[in-house]
């Protein structure tokens, strides 16, 4: 599957992502491993942390999805992992908010190929 956008509406997905992701993580639904090999693979996040279109917030909210799989080994790191995941998720919610909606052209193509 490949699904592509403008590189100015990467902004609004990739914080959409980030929180469905975190919201996942927070249920007991999706495994902390999973949050590190969706957004925190080096092939993805490189590319936005490079990026001059994505928020310093949102960087910063790609770089720790390998942080909080990290802190599931250590004592007490389920605590520390829940207090991450809230601070993100908030953090998220913030990229969102600061979105201007009418400026931008959210449309998405996608092509699935069965390969």
């Amino acid at each position: 599957m490949k699904l592509e956008t403008h590189n100015k509406n990467a902004e609004f997905y990739i914080a959409s992502l980030a929180l469905g992701i975190l919201e996942g993580m927070k249920q007991g639904v999706l495994s902390s491993e999973v949050g590190m090999w969706s957004l925190a693979r080096p092939s993805f996040s490189n590319q936005v942390l490079k990026s001059t279109m994505i928020s310093d917030d949102l960087k910063y909210i790609v770089g720790c999805f390998d942080e909080i799989d990290v802190l599931s080994g250590f004592d007490g790191g389920e605590v520390k992992q829940k207090q991450m995941i809230d601070e993100l998720k908030e953090k998220c919610l913030r990229c969102l908010q600061m979105i201007d909606y009418k400026s931008i052209d959210i449309k998405m193509t996608s092509s699935i190929n069965n390969e």
